[in-house]
């Protein structure tokens, strides 16, 4: 970096994988950062939620809720499907809840859903986890074929979805910078002086890439200018800690199929949740919001988990 510029740290993703998060925190300790972004989804899918949480809000960071902030605020208000509070698909975000004390409840009640971050002498910056509407709908690079071919291979462009208008989006965004996570891939697209991108994912990247991602963002020449980093850290402390936790037991086969993506680089528990829903349908159930337990069973039975953990699918 130049002498003299600014340069931030952007992560998203993190979900509760501690060992994943402080390789990417020694990583940042040597680039000079002057602050940390995270684009949400801090919480659930690894056993470590409270101690992400607490880590980051230490180092002052810049942090925006994601989808699983919004459903364990959900759940802590009771305003859920009585499934979710029962229900096997459901265990595993009823497992971080239960592991979160009121103070980090409070803390995550404390987020915006999104934000600008706006230094002295730099261009100001729009934080979201999905898009500007949701945090649960992804954005997608359309002018980036490579990129929007991972996006298939993890399940995520269907042609049965609109998918969020990247272009518009950025119109409609009054800074010339929009931070987004949520779909656990890499990206980045510029749009005349527009900059949009995704700093992948700190906890199970979906790119094939099983090392922990974030991005630098420096100010250089007038303008914010990406450098995506993926950082190797050791797979057995996530597996040990999935273990010991309860979290692999308890969080039920979603549990395994998480844990498994982290493993593999591979949307294995979007697959899981996807062929879940199809034998719903199957039997009987199309819209039913939450899969009823005896077919959930059934999915986890049947599901193709050695397939899926030799790097196929299902």
């Amino acid at each position: 970096m130049k002498s003299g510029g600014v340069r931030l740290a952007v992560l998203a993703d993190v979900h509760g994988n501690l060992p994943a998060l402080e390789a990417v925190l020694a990583d940042v300790q040597q680039q000079d950062v002057q602050g940390i972004v995270v684009a949400g989804d801090l919480t659930c899918g690894g056993p470590h939620s409270t101690e992400v949480l607490r880590l980051l809000h230490a180092l002052g960071s810049w942090m925006v809720r994601g989808n699983n902030e919004d459903y364990l605020l959900a759940y802590d208000a009771g305003k859920v499907p009585d499934g979710w509070k029962v229900g096997k698909q459901w265990a595993l975000v009823r497992w971080a809840y239960l592991h979160l004390d009121r103070g980090a409840l409070d803390l995550i009640a404390s987020l915006p859903e999104q934000r600008v971050v706006a230094l002295p002498g730099t261009a100001p910056i729009r934080v979201v986890h999905g898009s500007l509407r949701s945090s649960s709908e992804h954005l997608f690079p359309g002018r980036d074929p490579a990129v929007l071919r991972v996006f298939e291979q993890a399940g995520l462009l269907r042609s049965d979805r609109d998918p969020a208008n990247l272009d518009l989006a950025l119109e409609q965004t009054a800074e010339p910078v929009l931070v987004c996570g949520h779909a656990h891939i890499p990206w980045k697209q510029e749009q005349g002086s527009r900059l949009a991108f995704s700093p992948g994912a700190v906890c199970g990247p979906l790119n094939s890439d099983v090392r922990a991602q974030y991005a630098l963002l420096t100010w250089q020449d007038e303008c914010w200018q990406v450098e995506h980093r993926a950082i190797p850290y050791d797979l057995d402390l996530i597996r040990v800690a999935f273990r010991e936790s309860g979290l692999l037991e308890e969080g039920d086969g979603l549990a395994r199929a998480v844990l498994i993506s982290i493993e593999r680089g591979q949307n294995v528990g979007g697959d899981l949740v996807s062929y879940a829903y199809r034998l719903a349908a199957e039997a009987g159930c199309a819209d039913c919001g939450v899969v009823p337990d005896d077919v959930w069973e059934q999915a986890v039975a049947t599901f193709d988990w050695e397939g899926v953990a030799n790097g196929g699918g299902c």
